[in-house]
């Protein structure tokens, strides 16, 4: 069970896409910093049964919470989830080109 941690925006890095190609069944995927914009990209629809997460301050940072809470599927967390998460996963993969 691997966590995917995307950090680049998807409209101008390909680390989404990256990303989802190398996604399995198990995996989970967390957005932070410039990676919650994918929240408004369509890809996210192909992990409908996944868990995908999205860090709360980094949302609210680029004036994406709202978004967040209304996009489906989406769990909002904050730095301990995020820790948590760490623990709970093994590799953690950072995609960011």
């Amino acid at each position: 069970m691997t966590l995917h941690l995307v950090s680049k925006s998807p409209f101008s890095s390909s680390a989404l896409r990256d990303c989802l190609q190398s996604f399995a069944e198990g995996d989970a995927l967390l957005l932070i910093e410039d990676g919650v914009y994918a929240l408004r990209h369509d890809a996210l629809q192909t992990l409908q049964n996944s868990a995908v997460y999205c860090l709360e301050a980094d949302a609210a940072a680029r004036g994406q919470r709202e978004l967040a809470a209304i996009v489906s599927g989406i769990k909002m967390i904050d730095d301990a989830g995020w820790v948590k998460l760490c623990t709970q996963h093994n590799p953690i993969v950072s995609w960011f080109r």
